[in-house]
């Protein structure tokens, strides 16, 4: 009878090691996600894995691939990265018993700012006999946002400095905080809180109240993303700082760019505000902006700008070297706001940082 048993026996194993290739990845689950969606460079971060298994059988072999972004650098601990033909993977070997579910979690920073993801994993199991592996693919978009580093040039503050200063001799001159002075057609860069629907209705078209911002400051940060790589780099810095120094002296503003933003096709601008909220929102769009490609022309920008420009509005251009072409546009916003517009470039800052690498 011994004879009879060992076909039976086989044909058993047959059938396990079948249904062990087959079922694999049946109820596996695996899962990544940064602490923090929003963070600074070279700032440390936590990142969670989940892997789970929902089925009875227990997996007693899987090696994971964890595919991270380009710049990451893992921190406390020495960790095995391979390259592969999804990017760099961080290897590991593991194991999961029936119904388990198994969390890791370590640390991690960005050296450089951008939009960073994680796109999944490759898991690799093995068969019942450990004779053969099978191997799956998790599909993921999980995504964290380095934001630009301020920077602390001494000549940039200075000059923001005197634009505030400047506004706070006119204060005296003025009765009305805010003054309604008229009306105007509806660009794609007003708030709907502007729009007048009384002037809407009797014109049969969207139409925006016109303000007089003399005494209530309220800014329009410019950045014009048409530069260099080092440029863009050192504009996107002095773009941070300007947010920064306008939330410390309570004045609202909203961020204006010709950028091409990572992750999203709509028009790049956070409108006007004032607070933490509204900081992360200026921070965030700058820290998705793309290099070396642009949502439009400066020149569409700047023609749109001047069109809804309102009477004492102040406008701060953060730009590279402009072509003649948009000086027309620099003309009517200065003539429409009754302000000069106060415009940064990035010699200032790399001029100062080489400066500092030449005394270091």
């Amino acid at each position: 009878m011994l004879w009879l048993a060992i076909p039976v026996l086989i044909a058993g194993l047959y059938v396990l090691e079948k249904y062990s290739t087959k079922s694999a990845f049946r109820g596996i689950g695996y899962d990544i996600r940064p602490s923090r969606t929003l963070v600074e460079v070279d700032e440390a971060f936590t990142l969670e894995t989940t892997i789970i298994n929902t089925k009875w059988l227990p997996v007693d072999f899987l090696r994971l691939g964890e595919i991270l972004p380009e710049n990451i650098k893992l921190l406390d601990g020495e960790f095995h990265i391979a390259s592969t033909q999804r990017g760099s993977a961080l290897v590991d070997y593991t194991y999961l018993r029936s119904r388990d579910e198994l969390k890791r979690t370590f640390q991690a920073s960005i050296q450089q700012r951008g939009v960073y993801f994680f796109w999944g994993a490759t898991l690799t199991a093995g068969s019942f006999s450990g004779l053969s592996e099978i191997t799956k693919e998790f599909h993921l978009t999980r995504e964290i946002v380095v934001v630009p580093k301020p920077t602390e040039n001494l000549e940039l503050k200075q000059q923001l400095g005197r634009f505030i200063g400047e506004h706070s001799v006119n204060i005296f001159l003025y009765e009305d905080p805010i003054l309604t002075i008229g009306f105007r057609d509806y660009t794609e860069y007003d708030p709907m809180r502007a729009i007048s629907w009384k002037q809407t209705a009797r014109f049969g078209k969207l139409m925006t109240k016109k303000f007089d911002h003399t005494l209530d400051l309220t800014t329009t940060i410019i950045l014009n993303a048409d530069a260099v790589p080092d440029e863009l780099e050192a504009l996107l810095s002095m773009t941070r700082t300007v947010c920064d120094f306008l939330e410390v002296a309570e004045t609202p503003y909203r961020l204006v760019t010709n950028a091409s933003i990572t992750g999203t096709a709509r028009m790049p601008v956070v409108p006007d505000g004032l607070g933490s909220d509204h900081l992360v929102a200026a921070l965030g769009l700058l820290g998705r902006v793309s290099q070396n490609v642009t949502y439009e022309s400066f020149k569409e920008t700047l023609a749109k700008i001047a069109k809804g420009a309102e009477h004492g509005r102040a406008h701060i251009l953060l730009t590279s070297e402009l072509s003649p072409d948009v000086s027309p546009f620099l003309h009517r916003l200065r003539a429409k706001t009754g302000r000069n517009v106060l415009m940064l470039t990035p010699e200032m800052v790399l001029a100062s940082e080489e400066e500092v690498s030449k005394a270091v």
